[in-house]
């Protein structure tokens, strides 16, 4: 499809729906909003809209509608797909104005957002109440919750408790008719008409924006146990992952971390959390969580104790809460350690789990 170019006939029309201070077109605001996270990527568009309200977006999808030109909707272009780029030039959507938190429902455990709140703040502020929101993407610190639907985001955390898809209940989403809609209702249960919620989760903004995100929530756990294996071989600790679930445990979380990756977030933070043996050349990063504390405790003895049958160092056993920060710290380094000492490549590859091995690898 061959889109027009924006007039100034249509930046007046822009400017009289969202306000003047909310249309950007001089060269560095375009480039600022032409990349996200995706490679050395930059695609210009040739105006950036922030609006506040879902009939803002309605009017504005009705003109470019009717004067063919191209829309990319953004969060906050931590994404790794490519998913804001604006490759076709058109307009930004930028969601970044949709930051409140509009309802915590404690007795129902839902809670509606709009897309452009951080995911870790929603996280901040739900736990508060005794809630827990678990999709936790690496980026949580500054990602939205918008684009974690538009991408259905993960995190450690979907080991045990699923992806972003399992948590969404209901959207308010404009359509690029311009139409405004709730995809479901706000319950754990509706067979009336297509289950248009899903379809929405993970279209990345390709079906209709966001606006409104109501969310499932969990009573929060009470505990958890962390700990940290070394091995001595790669592969073995590609293969120890499979070997947890087969064995019947399911970690709220579990991470594997080769040799490289730690040496460099240690150099890159100039820390010492973790003494790398000149052995060792991988480690796994287990979790465990719920409100039995004994309970968990066997279940992370039994763990180690699988562990042990691979040819491991000393296992590490986060003993405070602030050991257990500092080694995730180490996790959610890992990309910016990496980016900043060489010329990289990110991707976000899937693979099942007893490919891990041949994924490690190749790469």
């Amino acid at each position: 499809m061959n889109f027009n170019k924006i007039t100034p006939a249509i930046i007046t029309q822009l400017k009289q729906i969202v306000g003047e201070a909310y249309v950007l077109y001089d060269a560095e605001s375009l480039a600022n909003y032409g990349h996200d996270e995706t490679e050395k990527l930059l695609y210009l568009p040739e105006v950036v809209l922030k609006p506040r309200t879902a009939e803002e977006i309605s009017e504005i999808l009705k003109i470019a509608n009717k004067e063919l030109v191209a829309v990319t909707p953004r969060g906050a272009g931590t994404g790794l797909s490519g998913g804001a780029l604006p490759v076709r030039g058109g307009i930004i959507l930028s969601m970044e104005r949709f930051n409140r938190i509009l309802e915590i429902d404690e007795r129902n455990l839902q809670a509606t957002v709009e897309p452009g709140v951080i995911n870790e703040a929603f996280q901040n502020a739900v736990a508060e109440k005794g809630l827990f929101y678990p999709p936790d993407p690496a980026s949580k610190g500054s990602c939205f919750m918008g684009g974690n639907v538009a991408e259905s985001s993960g995190g450690p955390k979907c080991v045990k408790y699923g992806t972003t898809k399992d948590y969404i209940l209901n959207l308010e989403v404009v359509l690029p008719t311009g139409e405004i809609i709730f995809t479901g209702a706000n319950t754990l249960k509706n067979s009336t008409g297509y289950n248009l919620t899903q379809l929405m989760v993970g279209s990345e903004g390709t079906l209709g924006i966001a606006t409104k995100i109501i969310v499932k929530l969990l009573p929060h756990p009470t505990n958890d146990l962390l700990m940290l294996v070394p091995f001595r071989s790669l592969d073995e600790a590609c293969a120890a992952v499979s070997e947890v679930f087969r064995a019947g445990f399911i970690p709220s979380a579990m991470e594997l971390m080769e040799r490289d990756a730690l040496e460099w977030v240690s150099n890159y933070e100039k820390s010492n959390v973790v003494k790398l043996e000149a052995d060792i050349q991988a480690h796994l990063l287990i979790e465990v969580d719920g409100n039995d504390i004994e309970v968990l405790m066997k279940e992370m003895e039994a763990i180690a104790t699988l562990m042990s049958k691979y040819n491991t160092s000393d296992i590490l056993f986060a003993d405070t809460a602030a050991q257990k920060q500092e080694l995730w710290k180490l996790r959610r380094k890992i990309n910016e350690a990496v980016t900043s000492n060489a010329i990289s490549k990110e991707q976000d590859t899937v693979v099942p789990r007893a490919e891990l091995p041949a994924l490690v690898k190749g790469v």
